[in-house]
């Protein structure tokens, strides 16, 4: 059994590569890809209208939010860091399909199947916070081996703003990642007029405010736990264990 020696320093432990083969990774893409099966059953049993607007895009958003994660899984172990900056993008792109399904649960409504709907909403929108924090980490871990760890959160408190921006210009101008390859220059212009002007619709920005803060707390969160379980592993590896919590 390969053992660890305790003189490693702590930050090469950290920074250590990223395996696909790792058991809570699998368990961890595995539940996300329960939540989100659970989500397309729950709009496909719905006895009154099967994959009805709005669920059929509640599963259209769920699939693009499952793109920053493979392109966040690519980003962090492609070996040649001329990948970086185009994978970089295309994750930073398609990232805030991630928590517009919180703002899903606009389509909410009173009245028939109202539990059922509760629940799809409710694993969607968990599902996407989660993806989304997901491949924010696995895109800082990354950046932060390369550029160090205030670039690592700097480049993590730019991607909370995008986010915030991406959900007002997907709900309220209705704008797409899509649109950023076919139509760019329309979505910069409409995203400058807002962003030049914020206030001129409080309501929008009042939602990429709260969609920005709480995808922020849920990133520092799951951030936080990783310290909680951080004593365990490392007494397993001063002791020579091979295995971590």
């Amino acid at each position: 059994m390969t053992t660890v020696s305790p003189d490693l320093p702590a930050t090469r432990r950290r920074s250590s590569p990223l395996s696909l083969t790792d058991p809570r990774i699998v368990v961890l893409l595995g539940a996300l890809a329960g939540t989100t099966v659970l989500t397309v059953v729950l709009g496909i049993t719905d006895p009154r209208a099967p994959l009805s607007y709005p669920s059929r895009f509640l599963i259209w958003n769920l699939f693009l939010a499952w793109i920053p994660v493979v392109l966040a899984l690519a980003f962090a172990v492609v070996r040649g860091r001329g990948w970086l900056i185009p994978l970089g993008l295309g994750w930073l792109v398609f990232l805030p399909n991630a928590p517009y399904l919180v703002t899903d649960l606009v389509h909410l409504r009173e009245g028939y199947e109202l539990w059922r709907h509760v629940l799809q909403y409710g694993f969607a929108a968990w599902t996407g916070i989660v993806l989304g924090v997901v491949s924010m980490r696995l895109v800082h871990r990354r950046v932060a081996a390369e550029a160090g760890a205030v670039v690592g959160w700097l480049v993590m408190a730019a991607t909370v703003a995008l986010c915030a921006v991406g959900v007002v210009i997907g709900r309220f101008q209705r704008w797409n990642s899509w649109d950023l390859v076919h139509r760019p220059d329309d979505v910069v212009a409409a995203t400058l007029d807002w962003v030049r002007n914020p206030f001129s619709s409080v309501q929008s920005t009042g939602v990429g405010l709260a969609v920005g803060a709480f995808l922020a707390l849920a990133y520092l969160t799951f951030w936080g736990y990783e310290a909680v379980a951080a004593p365990r592993r490392a007494r397993s590896v001063r002791g020579g264990v091979g295995h971590s919590a």
